[in-house]
């Protein structure tokens, strides 16, 4: 009786490892199912950064393309924008120019231009200036247009719509021809 109790016990001792080994393997599915989801997610996460955020290279990169200062002083705010352009054929370093453009601000006076060029535009309360070399050679003010030299090319006309036109025309025989237009009906 005693080999009876011995092979019960051992026959009860396997049922309990056949037992064991199906939850290993169930526990082994899902785990790897577990896995498979983790990993799922991890892919969209990092495809989803990919979208929205760009990289530090692809940063440095845009950084050297394009670089814009903002200086503040007592007397004046300015802003310099400075971009380079390539040029694809040889060396790109020998072909680079470099542009420098600037809006400056000092008080109430807003100036646009570009470091090296003689012209330049102010805006202030008063008027809307365009200067050579610092001096104003045309200005807008007061319902006014003042240019210091005009070339009209094609025809000049002096008037309005209630009152009519006289327009001032060059012939091509270099003469100069004044036609009255009607005011419009």
């Amino acid at each position: 009786m005693a080999l009876l109790t011995v092979c019960q016990h051992t026959f009860q001792n396997v049922t309990a490892y056949e037992e064991a080994v199906e939850d290993v393997a169930a526990l082994k599915v899902n785990v790897q199912e577990c896995y498979t989801e983790i990993t799922k997610t991890s892919e969209q996460i990092q495809s989803s950064v990919r979208e929205t955020y760009i990289s530090k290279s692809e940063m440095e990169t845009i950084q050297q393309d394009f670089q814009t200062s903002i200086t503040e002083s007592s007397t004046e705010i300015r802003m310099d924008f400075q971009s380079s352009l390539d040029v694809v054929s040889g060396q790109v370093s020998e072909n680079q120019a470099l542009l420098e453009e600037y809006i400056r601000f000092r008080g109430a006076l807003i100036e646009l231009g570009k470091v090296g060029n003689a012209f330049t535009a102010e805006l202030s309360n008063e008027q809307l200036a365009f200067k050579e070399n610092g001096q104003t050679i045309a200005y807008i003010s007061n319902q006014s247009l003042v240019i210091t030299n005009a070339e009209i090319r094609n025809k000049l006309s002096l008037g309005n719509e209630d009152r009519g036109w006289f327009d001032f025309i060059p012939r091509t025989s270099g003469n100069l021809s004044i036609v009255w237009r009607a005011p419009a009906s």
